[in-house]
């Protein structure tokens, strides 16, 4: 079900792909995969990482024949300002974010994604 918010400020409709809560195994997850053309920007939680975890968020963007690394960004221990915001891009391709958690005990990470209308 998609919902459909509208910013007044700035003229600007956003619809939610997606959101929910992964829980880390360890291996590189995806949290988000995109196919139309869109902006798209989101949220990650990392409010529950304590001393010892480690976590990478890699974005990539599908160009020529397939999918090609854009960022990825570590985050190690607890986190002092725990909200992670994936800055808006603009692609007529598909786009995906994933989170891979590599040291310590697994966690549980909110997210939620949004595309401009």
């Amino acid at each position: 079900m998609a919902i459909t918010y509208f910013n007044r400020k700035v003229g600007m409709r956003l619809e939610l792909v997606v959101e929910g809560i992964l829980t880390a195994d360890g291996s590189e997850q995806t949290l988000v995969e995109d196919v139309l053309l869109s902006n798209l920007s989101g949220f990650i939680s990392l409010a529950l990482m304590e001393a010892g975890d480690i976590i990478t968020i890699r974005q990539y963007v599908n160009i020529g024949s397939g999918y090609r690394l854009y960022a990825d960004e570590t985050y190690n221990d607890a986190q002092i300002q725990p909200a992670v915001y994936i800055t808006s891009k603009t692609s007529n391709t598909q786009m995906k974010i994933t989170l891979q958690q590599t040291a310590g005990t697994y966690r549980q990470f909110a997210y939620e994604f949004n595309r401009e209308v």
